[in-house]
C-alpha cells in the first residue's frame, strides 16, 4: 500500500472502514481481470520477478453511496480501479450538471488523466464502492525506468480509449429510443462478461433518471421503454436485478453481435 505520507487517512477514512467490515463483504472484481492487471502484474528483469504493487496501489478504499470520489477541476493525482461497485461519471454542460457514462466493477475511472492535469469529470458512488488507487507520479516515475511497465501502461490506456469508442458508438448511433435502451443494456452485459461476471443477469444501480440524462431521453421514455422491453420478454426486471433471458435474441434486436 502507499505509505501514509503520500496517501494520507484521516480519522473519517479509519471510521468509515470499521463500520463496513461489520458489513457481508462486496464481491470484488477478480485481479486477473480488472483493467489495471497488466500494471500490477510482477515484472520479469534479468530473470527475477519484481512486485511494484505495493509502491504503487492503495487497494479498496471505501467510498458509501453518494459521495464523489472526485470532482471536475479538481488537480488529477490518483487513477482509479472499481473493484467493487459502480459510479457515475458527471460533467458540468452549460451551467447543469449531465451523466455522461457509468463504470462497473473492474473498470478504470479517468485514465485518460495520465496526460491531463485536473479530471475532466466528476465521479459519484451510486452504491457502497470499492476503489484501487495508483499514485499517476509513482506510476510514471516506474514507467519511465522499466520499459516493460511503459509498454504495459500505454496497452492499458489504448484498450481503455478502445472499450470507451465502441461504447459510445454503440449507444449514440443514429438508431430509434428502444434500440438504444436494448443498446445500453446489451453494452451493459458485454462490460459484466468482460469483468468477470454473468452477463445474463446483474444489477442496475443506476435510476431511471440517471439513465435518461445520459442518453439523452426523457425519464418517462426510459420507463415505458424498459417496460415494452419486458413484455416483449427481451428483459426481465426483479427489483434492481435486470435478466436478460437471451443474449441471442436482444442482439437481433439492437442488430450488433458483441457477445
Amino acid at each position: 500500500m502507499l505509505s501514509k505520507s503520500s496517501h494520507p487517512i484521516n480519522s473519517v477514512t479509519v471510521s468509515k472502514s470499521s463500520a463496513i467490515s461489520k458489513k457481508a463483504q462486496p464481491e470484488y472484481v477478480a485481479c486477473d481481470v480488472c483493467r489495471l492487471s497488466p500494471i500490477c502484474s510482477p515484472v520479469n528483469i534479468g530473470g527475477h520477478s519484481y512486485d511494484f504493487t505495493g509502491k504503487m496501489v492503495n487497494r479498496r478504499h471505501y467510498f458509501k453511496k453518494g459521495e464523489r470520489v472526485f470532482q471536475q477541476g479538481q488537480p488529477a493525482t490518483l487513477i482509479y480501479a472499481i473493484s467493487a461497485g459502480s459510479l457515475k461519471l458527471i460533467a458540468d454542460v452549460k451551467a447543469s450538471e449531465r451523466v455522461i457514462d457509468f463504470r462497473i466493477s473492474g473498470e478504470l475511472v479517468d485514465i485518460c488523466s495520465l496526460n491531463e492535469g485536473v479530471h475532466s469529470y466528476s465521479a459519484q458512488a451510486l452504491e457502497d464502492t470499492y476503489l484501487c488507487e495508483i499514485a499517476k507520479d509513482t506510476l510514471n516515475d516506474i514507467a519511465s525506468q522499466i520499459p516493460q511497465v511503459q509498454g504495459r501502461l500505454m496497452k492499458v490506456v489504448s484498450q481503455e480509449l478502445s472499450n470507451i469508442q465502441q461504447s459510445a458508438m454503440l449507444l449514440h448511433g443514429n438508431v430509434g429510443s428502444e434500440e438504444k435502451i436494448a443498446a445500453f443494456i446489451l453494452n451493459l452485459a458485454w462490460r459484466y462478461l468482460n469483468s468477470g461476471y454473468p452477463c445474463r443477469e446483474f444489477r442496475l444501480t443506476m435510476t431511471r433518471t440517471d439513465i435518461a440524462d445520459f442518453l439523452g431521453l426523457s425519464k418517462e421514455t426510459v420507463i415505458r421503454l424498459f417496460k415494452k422491453l419486458q413484455q416483449n420478454s427481451l428483459i426481465k426486471i426483479e427489483g434492481k436485478n435486470l435478466i436478460i433471458p437471451s443474449i441471442e435474441e436482444l442482439q437481433k434486436f439492437v442488430g450488433i453481435e458483441l457477445i
